[in-house]
């Protein structure tokens, strides 16, 4: 998996990838998220000169979330 910047600046997980984790089909994924019962939100953090990128989606009773590293790389997440 990795993290890459969309055409408008912002961060994308692509939701094929995602939408397993979360234990839903891609197409409900992408639907939840066009009906706005999807959270996503992202967080940078620079410490001891590493940059991390933590992005955390959460749907109404389970979320993931992964730490991707300064070239986009996923190096660890966790489920709920």
């Amino acid at each position: 998996m990795k993290l890459a910047f969309g055409r408008m600046g912002d961060w994308l997980v692509d939701p094929r990838e995602l939408a397993p984790r979360l234990g839903v089909s891609t197409a409900d994924l992408k639907r939840m998220d066009r009906q706005g019962r999807l959270d996503a939100r992202v967080a940078s953090s620079d410490g001891d000169g590493i940059c991390l990128t933590r992005v955390t989606v959460r749907l109404h009773d389970r979320g993931w979330r992964g730490i991707f590293d300064e070239s986009g790389a996923l190096v660890s997440e966790e489920m709920w």
